[in-house]
């Protein structure tokens, strides 16, 4: 049984024995990579869960920035994001992606749109990236966050369903190995 296998290792990694030797996972790593799937697969599907705020956030934007938005504008509704446009260059934030509750939502728009424009990027695909990855990074688990066996056992396993658990979406490795010759080598 696994899940008895998995030890975490000061707040930051998941430690897990394999064949080759003690393999750890950077667990925020982890939980990003995770994410973005799921986020990217529900901007494709255009599936989103949305939740609802109670009380609509205003989010203020230079005309450059209001224009941007225009144009990400579906992608946004795509992973949850429901924005109204209250003109002027403001919008009421009414709907967030489930997930990220706690989150700064005007914040997370603001950022959105920054990245969509220094990438100034009209291509689909990625501004579509770059919001998974933006929600994905801001929702995930952070460092020091203890986490159950069980909790372990589920990002583990969601990682490795991916076709690419190995790095995140901006390239940062996920994974690491010690051979078993490598810790012997530290008893010799």
């Amino acid at each position: 049984e696994r899940a008895s296998s998995l030890m975490q290792y000061k707040g930051r990694y998941i430690l897990t024995s394999v064949k080759s030797g003690l393999m750890l996972i950077d667990q925020h790593r982890a939980h990003v990579r995770v994410l973005f799937e799921q986020y990217m697969n529900q901007v494709k599907q255009e599936k989103s869960a949305s939740q609802g705020l109670l009380f609509p956030e205003i989010v203020q934007l230079a005309p450059s920035e209001a224009a941007m938005l225009e144009s990400i504008l579906s992608d946004l509704s795509a992973v949850g994001f429901e924005l109204t446009s209250l003109g002027g260059g403001s919008y009421a934030i009414n709907g967030v992606p489930a997930g990220i509750e706690g989150l700064n939502p005007v914040e997370l728009v603001h950022s959105m749109v920054n990245t969509a424009l220094e990438k100034g990027s009209d291509v689909k695909e990625e501004v579509q990236q770059t919001i998974a990855l933006t929600l994905a990074q801001a929702a995930a688990i952070v460092y020091g966050q203890v986490l159950t066996a069980e909790e372990m056992t589920d990002l583990v396993d969601r990682l490795f369903a991916l076709s690419t658990p190995a790095y995140t979406p901006d390239g940062h490795p996920v994974i690491a190995t010690i051979s078993d010759d490598e810790i012997g080598s530290m008893f010799k």
